[in-house]
C-alpha cells in the first residue's frame, strides 16, 4: 500500500505539506489550512462537514457495506515560532512555524483518504476523516468532541511524527502514552523599595527564587519515584530598573502528571507551599491552576490491533511497543476519552533530521508522508475489510 500511495498520491501528498509548511497558521484560525484540504480532497466521493471547531474538518467515506465507524484524525495548527529551516518552502508568516509535524500528520491523512476512497468497495462500514484545528494548548479536540464529531464511532486513531524513534518506526504503548498538561500562575507580592535597601523591603523576586526551589520537592520528596511528574516554571516577570525591587513578581509553569490522585493532589501542595514559603519570608502570593489536557490512554485492545497491524505493513524490526509515555501532552486525550483507540508515534530521526519538535529547525523527510498514510489506511482497513 505504502508504494501505491507514493506513486498514485505521492505528488499530491508533498505538495499539500510544503503549500501548508509555506502559510501555517495558530490555534483555532486554520481556515486557510483547511482550504487546501478541501482542494486536496476534491472529487472523492467525501460527505464533508465543514466548520467543525469552528475551522476542523468531518470527511465521512461510506464504505459498500454497512459496518461499525471508524475515525482517523490529524491535527493542522502550528506554533508561534520563527522558521529556522532554510528550506524553499519555509514559513512566509513571520514568526509562525509547523515546529511539531501537523503539516505532516494533515497531508498523511489526506493521502490516507485517497488510498481508501479507491478500496470503498471492501469497506464494511464508514471511515471519519477527522482535521483538527487547535491542538496546540487550545483545546480542539476537545470541542470537536462537544460538537458531535465522534458520535457513532466504534474506534480513533491519530499518528505523530515522532523525533525520538528513527525513520520509519512505529511505536505505541497500550494505557498512558502522554501524560496530563495543566497551567499555573503565580503572584507574589512583597513591599518594593531601593535596591540599596532591601532590610527596608519584602523583595518579591527572592521570594520567587525561594519558590522555584521549592516547588521541586513536590517531585523529589513528595511523589513515589515510580510516579512520573513534571513541574516546571517557564517565566517569571519581576521589575522595571536594576535598582528597583519590585512590589510584585509573577510567575507561570506547567504540571505533567499520569496518575489521576496525582493530578489532584498537586494542585493543592503547590498552593500550600507557595503561600508558606511567601509567608515565611514576610510577603503573600495566589495560585492560579487550569487542568488542561488529560493524560492520553490507549485502549489495550486498539494498541494490540496497531502493532500487528504496523507489523504486517512495514516488518516487525521497524514496530516496537514503547516502554514508557512521554510527558508532553496531546488533545487527542478528549477524543480517548470519547471513543477507545490508540495514538500512535511515527519515527523520523536520521542523520540529516536530528532537531526535536517545537524547535525552530524541525523539519523530517517527507518519504515518512507516504508511510503515515499507509499506516492509518490500513488501520481503517483492518477495522471494516
Amino acid at each position: 500500500m505504502r508504494d501505491e500511495i507514493r506513486t498514485r498520491h505521492g505528488e499530491k501528498i508533498v505538495e499539500l505539506r510544503r503549500s501548508i509548511h509555506r502559510e501555517p497558521e495558530l490555534g483555532f484560525d486554520t481556515e486557510k489550512t483547511a482550504r487546501k484540504v478541501m482542494a486536496a480532497l476534491d472529487g472523492l466521493p467525501l460527505e464533508i462537514e465543514t466548520g467543525v471547531a469552528k475551522n476542523g474538518l468531518v470527511a465521512r467515506l461510506r464504505g459498500a457495506r454497512s459496518g461499525p465507524a471508524v475515525g482517523l484524525r490529524a491535527d493542522m495548527d502550528a506554533l508561534p515560532i520563527r522558521e529556522e529551516t532554510g528550506l524553499p518552502f519555509a514559513s512566509e508568516v513571520p514568526g509562525k512555524m509547523h515546529a511539531c509535524g501537523h503539516d505532516g500528520h494533515t497531508s498523511m491523512l489526506v493521502g490516507a483518504a485517497h488510498a481508501l476512497c479507491g478500496l470503498r468497495e471492501r469497506l464494511r462500514g464508514e471511515v471519519r476523516f477527522l482535521f483538527q484545528p487547535a491542538e496546540e494548548g487550545e483545546g480542539g479536540g476537545r470541542v470537536m468532541v462537544e460538537e458531535g464529531a465522534l458520535d457513532g464511532l466504534s474506534a480513533v486513531f491519530a499518528l505523530h511524527l515522532w523525533p525520538d524513534l528513527p525513520l520509519g518506526t512505529v511505536a505505541t504503548k497500550p494505557g498512558p502514552i502522554m501524560a496530563a498538561a495543566d497551567g499555573f500562575e503565580l503572584r507574589v507580592r512583597g513591599r518594593g523599595g531601593h535596591g540599596a535597601m532591601p532590610h527596608e523591603t519584602v523583595d518579591p523576586v527572592v521570594i520567587s527564587a525561594q519558590i522555584v526551589s521549592a516547588l521541586q520537592t513536590l517531585v523529589s520528596r513528595e511523589t513515589d519515584p515510580a510516579d512520573s511528574v513534571v513541574v516546571t516554571v517557564g517565566k517569571i516577570h519581576a521589575g522595571t530598573a536594576f535598582n528597583v525591587i519590585p512590589q510584585e513578581a509573577r510567575l507561570g509553569g506547567t504540571v505533567r502528571t499520569l496518575a489521576d490522585e496525582t493530578r489532584r493532589r498537586i494542585p493543592r501542595r503547590i498552593e500550600e507551599l507557595v503561600r508558606g514559603v511567601a509567608a515565611g519570608l514576610g510577603g503573600d502570593a495566589g495560585l492560579e491552576y487550569e487542568l488542561s489536557y488529560p493524560v492520553t490512554v490507549n485502549d489495550p485492545e486498539a494498541a494490540a490491533r496497531t502493532l500487528r497491524v504496523a507489523g504486517e505493513l512495514f516488518g516487525e524490526k521497524r514496530v516496537i511497543e514503547a516502554e514508557r509515555p512521554s510527558m508532553g501532552a496531546e488533545d487527542f486525550a478528549f477524543m480517548l476519552q470519547k471513543v477507545p483507540g490508540a495514538y500512535v508515534w511515527l519515527g523520523i530521526r536520521d542523520e540529516k533530521h536530528t532537531s526535536s519538535v517545537h524547535t525552530p529547525t524541525f523539519d523530517f523527510d517527507e518519504s515518512v508522508l507516504f508511510e503515515g498514510s499507509a499506516l492509518l489506511a490500513a488501520l481503517a482497513l483492518d477495522r471494516l475489510s
